[in-house]
């Protein structure tokens, strides 16, 4: 189809990927209109500066009898039970899914590299799409999350050319309860890591490494495939030999071996040594070991494609990489404290976050302000290992889990069962906060010259991120 003067209704736009398909059907000429529940940045102040017409929710059909767009785009965050969900059904409008729009109407010709896994999803793709930008090879790409080096998460190139696309193990749509990974028609695949995460609609990582079998299965040319973690280990077996590439942090047997060096000022210099015994040496501004295993996928995928790791341009793009909003994203300061975003919201990335801190700041006590927003957060499934992990930083604070309330209360996560604990070995460390003015306070109140505070947060953590600037030192 034909993009250029189509008139395109979409179905919960704020999420990151939905608002990065939306962008992408606006430069290509069409009528882009979005309704959601809600609006919060950075994806709130993207759509705004593409001037994107947004709407509540309860506008939908409305919007849809009186628009009379050519199709829907349904978001996965849609509920199916919902008013909106039965009209789309009955309508007679054409509707899709974000990943099988995709899949119908902008795959085709190109070269799709699908970034997956339980963790570094958002940094490594949006690493891939940076350096193969300051190259030259123009990719397209769709992010989730909005990345530093041009400011939107979606571009789209004519003609042939790399597409590099943040794959969501997440199900698709109400109507589609497949992942969305399994729409891209995978040339390239990078499988990052496989760990148990989404409670509430998978029951266990086995019935999660079922799909990323799947998504293996359907790669045409090469999966890069780090040896980092346990279930990706068990995905060996289905991967020809010609099709595999592996990368590693902790296994020197990988085809590629990454190991942190030392750290030059403000920036991580890190070797990468091959099998064959070729080794280079790259900086950037990126740190901790989550990072070193995204640039891992990242100098894996320029060997296997070609491309030569001594050129300078290769070179000078990773140590000026400028990432993603909300990881590792550094707000401002009060009262001489630094205030980072992070999107770590499942244990593993919240404990390598955490580290990544601990380690780059060693001089510094490090507070954690921890967002349970997401549904398997609103969950005790995780409840230990957060109770664990929180228990090394200095200064804890844990917010309210907005989505406790869809779960029976045996099954609930409790953040004053996560403080009680914390606080029965190391006294006063941990507090829980519900009011997020409340949150502010207490950041304005223990930060300071020796402190650095990490926000960890995938929501739009009722306001916080746009509330706390004006307290930032000028």
């Amino acid at each position: 189809m034909e993009l250029k003067g189509k008139k395109i209704l979409f179905a919960r736009i704020c999420g990151t990927g939905v608002s990065s398909l939306a962008i992408i059907c606006k430069h290509a000429g069409a009528t882009v209109i979005g309704t959601d529940l809600e609006y919060y940045p950075p994806v709130s102040t993207k759509l705004e500066e593409e001037n994107i017409p947004c709407y509540g929710m309860e506008k939908f059909s409305d919007l849809a009898r009186d628009e009379k767009p050519d199709l829907i785009v349904v978001g996965n965050a849609l509920n199916g039970k919902s008013q909106e969900a039965d009209f789309i059904m009955k309508c007679g409008i054409p509707f899709y899914s974000m990943p099988s729009f995709m899949e119908n109407f902008l795959l085709d010709g190109k070269s799709p590299v699908v970034i997956s896994g339980t963790h570094g999803k958002t940094t490594t793709t949006t690493v891939f799409s940076e350096v193969l930008a300051g190259i030259g090879k123009n990719p397209s790409y769709m992010i989730g999350g909005i990345p530093e080096f041009s400011g939107t998460n979606a571009a789209f190139s004519g003609g042939e050319g790399y597409f590099v696309i943040e794959g969501d193990e997440y199900d698709t749509a109400f109507f589609d309860k497949g992942p969305k990974f399994l729409h891209y028609k995978p040339e390239t695949t990078v499988v990052t890591s496989i760990e148990f995460d989404h409670a509430d609609i998978y029951d266990s990582v086995d019935s999660i490494f079922k799909n990323f079998r799947k998504l293996v299965e359907i790669t045409e040319k090469r999966v890069i495939l780090s040896l980092d973690f346990e279930y990706n280990l068990k995905l060996l077996e289905f991967i020809p030999k010609e099709k595999l590439f592996t990368y590693s942090v902790s296994d020197g047997s990988a085809d590629l071996f990454v190991k942190f060096v030392e750290r030059h000022g403000s920036l991580m210099y890190f070797s990468a040594e091959f099998k064959n015994g070729e080794k280079y040496f790259f900086e950037t501004p990126l740190f901790g070991m989550q990072n070193l295993m995204n640039l891992g996928a990242l100098v894996s995928f320029l060997k296997c494609e070609g491309f030569d790791l001594k050129n300078t341009e290769i070179i000078e793009n990773i140590k000026n990489l400028k990432g993603i909003k909300r990881r590792q994203e550094y707000l401002g300061k009060i009262n001489g404290g630094r205030i980072y975003s992070d999107f770590a919201h499942h244990p593993t990335a919240v404990k390598l976050t955490l580290e990544s801190f601990i380690g780059f700041f060693p001089e510094k006590e490090i507070n954690v302000v921890f967002d349970p927003a997401t549904n398997s957060n609103g969950q005790n499934v995780f409840e230990k290992q957060y109770t664990e992990i929180f228990a090394e930083a200095d200064r804890i604070v844990i917010g309210f889990p907005p989505k406790a309330e869809k779960f029976p209360p045996e099954k609930r996560f409790s953040p004053e069962r996560v403080v009680e604990t914390i606080n029965s070995k190391f006294p006063g460390k941990a507090v829980y906060i519900k009011d997020i003015g409340e949150t502010i306070n207490w950041v304005r109140e223990n930060s300071g010259r020796d402190t650095v505070t990490v926000v960890m947060s995938n929501s739009g953590f009722s306001g916080f991120f746009t509330k706390i600037g004006q307290f930032f030192d000028k």
